[in-house]
């Protein structure tokens, strides 16, 4: 721009009044907010501050509850209540303001693909056309940098073993050219990125033979299965339907890097594929790895938690409607079928699930696999948000727990991991 019209859009800017100038500091532009570099450690740092902060403000509701049982002060517990609102209002205000100086666009990652898909698709004979929308969408920055090498995977994958040669697809009347679609968009509380292509899709019979073929599952159960749950076998440790090792996707390792990686970030992993038209996958994540929220269950006296992530809704069951069939138990809900497993069972406690008054049991219906599966428990608590701390010492190597978090009456809660405990 010629330098008269520089300096009049720098005049129009800065146009007020003399005190508006006055107020503003030496060397800053009234066109441009201030920018100012903050080191990650310190941006950390307040995060484990408001997480200490969680945890102080839960204290509150015992405090209250034991002012007006133990000490009969029902006004002091309504304002320590009143009060413990504000706290909670304050803090999650600042979480959330916190939050937002962490967050950084998906674009960050998706901008990898487009070379990826290029490089592969020529090395492959392919023609593929990569389209990404969302990526404007942000979330986590650890949660970002966490999705990079799963993605790049799945991406791979659906170049080497999804998309077909341009003469097949013409053969099979798709266009020659294929299309891998990346999308991400915010849902509540959480970042969905689905990776979809319309390649040939996973066909379950294959990988039924597959799994066989690596041991991975007897015979007699794979024919039981069905092709839902056969395509959720491409997510066993070691599974692959290529007959030689491949650089591109994974070498020869399966899909159970890519479900293990999303899962270590409290994120699930769903697919969904249709023979000869393609396949979805579909990462739920968290928008921040700071606070967890959690159900608090009881079972045989002892209380748990358990992530809201995977959590489908909590029923209540009449023992009558819990159907046995050997060492199974099922029952239906909303007109399917969904197994059920006993915590009190599954973590070894001496009692069996409690009855209610009308003969009920409290179910917790959790997903993963792509399959919704009923938790029986004694009660139900209702949620809070904590910090999840990750297993140390001798509890480090205990299977079936996520980690544990600090309550406010000073109480340790074990965070259970369902998917290893079942």
């Amino acid at each position: 721009s010629p330098p008269g019209a520089e300096a009049t859009a720098d005049h129009s800017g800065a146009a007020g009044t003399s005190a508006d100038a006055a107020r503003r500091a030496p060397g800053e532009d009234a066109n441009h907010p201030k920018v100012l570099k903050v080191g990650q450690e310190k941006i950390d740092r307040l995060m484990d501050l408001i997480g200490e902060m969680v945890v102080a403000k839960n204290a509150l509701p015992y405090l209250a509850q034991r002012a007006e049982t133990h000490f009969q002060q029902r006004e002091l517990a309504r304002e320590i209540k009143a009060q413990y609102a504000v706290i909670n209002r304050i803090a999650e205000d600042m979480q959330h303001a916190i939050m937002q100086v962490r967050m950084m666009p998906v674009g960050t990652v998706f901008q990898r693909f487009g070379r990826l898909v290029r490089d592969t698709s020529r090395k492959l004979g392919k023609d593929v056309q990569l389209v990404i929308e969302g990526e404007e969408t942000e979330a986590d920055k650890n949660v970002i940098e966490a999705l990079a090498d799963p993605l790049i995977h799945i991406i791979r994958n659906s170049l080497d073993h999804g998309i077909e040669s341009p003469d097949a697809r013409q053969q099979a009347g798709k266009p020659r050219q294929g299309t891998i679609r990346v999308t991400a968009r915010q849902e509540s509380d959480r970042v969905v990125i689905e990776i979809d292509d319309d390649g040939a899709g996973v066909d379950p019979n294959r990988v039924r033979r597959k799994a066989i073929e690596r041991g991975l599952i007897p015979e007699d159960k794979a024919a039981t299965l069905t092709d839902s749950e056969a395509t959720q076998l491409v997510f066993l440790p070691g599974f692959s339907t290529a007959d030689t090792i491949s650089d591109l996707s994974g070498r020869g390792v399966g899909m159970d890097v890519v479900r293990n990686a999303v899962e270590r970030i409290n994120g699930q992993v769903d697919l969904n594929s249709q023979v000869g038209k393609g396949t979805r996958l579909r990462l739920s994540l968290p928008l921040s790895m700071a606070v967890t929220n959690v159900m608090i269950i009881e079972a045989a006296g002892r209380r748990f938690g358990v992530p809201m992530d995977l959590i489908v809704e909590t029923v209540r069951v009449h023992a009558d409607d819990i159907h046995h069939f050997k060492q199974a138990r099922t029952t239906v809900l909303r007109g399917r079928i969904v197994p059920l497993r006993s915590l009190h069972e599954l973590l070894s406690l001496d009692e069996p699930p409690h009855l209610n008054e009308e003969g009920e049991h409290a179910v917790l219906v959790v997903r993963f696999g792509g399959e919704n599966v009923g938790l029986l428990v004694d009660q139900f608590h209702g949620a809070t948000d904590i910090i999840l701390k990750p297993l140390e010492g001798v509890l480090a190597g205990l299977t079936g727990f996520a980690g544990t978090a600090l309550m406010g009456d000073g109480s340790v809660l074990m965070i259970l991991n369902p998917k290893e405990l079942m």
